[in-house]
C-alpha cells in the first residue's frame, strides 16, 4: 500500500467523524471503515494526525460547543448534548480540562481562544519528504494588546507582483540579532507584519522583527527582567486582536506554502474571514531557518463569518 492510499483512509475516516461529531463515535467502528484493525488504525492515525483518535474527536466537540457559548444563547444542557455529551456534568468536567476555565466563564469573557479546527490534508511536494505532519489543524486564538522591541523595513507579501520578502526579511532579523546579541537567549522570536493599507508604501507592509516585551500574560514567551533596555531598539504595539493559527513544520520555505494553503484552500472553506491588521510569525527559541526539524507558528487576523 502507497503512503497515499493510507492517507486517502485517513482523510475518509475523518470526514465520518467531522459529519457525526454529535453521534457517538467508537474507535472499533472507524477502524472497519478504514479497513485496517483497531491496532493498526490508531497506530497510522496517530503518525499521519499527531493526535489519538480520542482526542481528536473530544477536542472537536469541546470547539463547537465553545464557539455555540460565544455565538448562541443556547443552554449549557443543550450545547452539551448537541456536542455529543451524554449530561451537562461531563461536558463541564471536560470543558475545564482544555480550556482551563468553566463554559460560563468562557462564555462571560466573550473571546475565541484554544478552538480547534477540523484536521485538512495538505498535498506536499515531492521535495517535502520529511514533514512530520500529512495533515493540518488549525486553532483559533484571542490575544490581547502586547509590544515588542525590534527593527522593521518596508517589504513586499506572498501576493504582491514582485515579492520580496525572503530577501528583506533575513537581512532584518541578522539586525536585529547583532544588537541584542546574547540578551536574547531562551527567548521566542517573533516578527509582525502590518498588513493595514500605508498612502506612502502602497503595495509594501511593514515588517518588524524583535522579541516580545514582558508585559503580556497570554503567550509564556518571555521572563524575567527586559534585557532591551540600553538596546537600540523601536517599540510597536499590536492591539487587541482574533487569530487563525497555522503550525509550520519545516525551513523557511515552509512557511511560503503553508500559507498558499491556508490562504487559497483553507480560508475560503472556512466559516472565517481573513482581516486585515497584523500577522504574527512566532518561532521557537532554537529556531532554524535552514533546517526540517524546525517549528514555527503564523498567526493571521480574521473574523467569523
Amino acid at each position: 500500500m502507497t503512503n497515499q492510499d493510507r492517507l486517502t483512509r485517513i482523510e475518509k475516516v475523518l470526514d465520518y467523524i467531522h459529519e457525526h461529531l454529535d453521534e457517538p463515535i467508537h474507535v472499533t467502528n472507524l477502524a472497519e471503515k478504514s479497513c485496517w484493525s483497531r491496532w493498526q488504525f490508531q497506530r497510522v492515525f496517530s503518525q499521519a494526525t499527531g493526535l489519538s483518535v480520542a482526542q481528536y474527536v473530544r477536542e472537536l466537540r469541546l470547539s463547537k460547543a465553545a464557539e455555540l457559548l460565544l455565538s448562541s444563547k443556547n443552554k449549557h444542557v443543550d450545547i452539551a448534548i448537541e456536542c455529543g455529551f451524554d449530561s451537562e456534568i461531563s461536558f463541564s468536567r471536560a470543558f475545564k480540562h482544555m480550556f482551563n476555565c468553566t463554559p460560563r466563564s468562557y462564555r462571560q469573557q466573550g473571546k475565541r481562544h484554544g478552538l480547534r479546527t477540523p484536521l485538512q490534508y495538505r498535498r506536499l511536494d515531492n521535495t517535502q519528504t520529511d514533514t512530520p505532519k500529512a495533515f493540518t489543524q488549525i486553532r483559533v486564538e484571542s490575544l490581547e494588546s502586547f509590544e515588542i522591541q525590534g527593527k522593521c523595513d518596508w517589504i513586499r507579501g506572498l501576493l504582491s507582483a514582485s515579492p520580496n520578502f525572503s530577501e528583506r526579511v533575513p537581512r532584518l532579523w541578522s539586525q536585529v540579532i547583532s544588537e541584542v546579541k546574547t540578551m536574547t537567549k531562551g527567548m521566542r522570536p517573533i516578527g509582525i507584519i502590518d498588513t493595514q493599507d500605508h498612502a506612502d508604501h502602497p503595495d509594501q507592509m511593514l515588517y518588524w522583527a524583535g522579541y516580545l516585551k514582558p508585559i503580556n500574560a497570554l503567550l509564556p514567551l518571555f521572563s524575567g527582567a527586559n534585557p532591551f533596555d540600553n538596546a537600540p531598539l523601536d517599540t510597536v504595539i499590536v492591539p487587541p486582536q482574533e487569530y487563525a493559527v497555522i503550525p509550520v513544520h519545516g525551513n523557511a520555505s515552509a512557511v511560503k506554502k503553508a500559507l498558499e494553503w491556508f490562504i487559497f484552500q483553507w480560508l475560503p472553506e472556512s466559516n472565517y474571514y481573513g482581516v486585515q491588521g497584523y500577522e504574527l510569525e512566532i518561532y521557537d527559541p532554537d529556531y532554524n531557518p535552514h533546517s526540517q526539524q524546525s517549528y514555527m507558528e503564523y498567526w493571521l487576523p480574521v473574523k467569523p463569518r
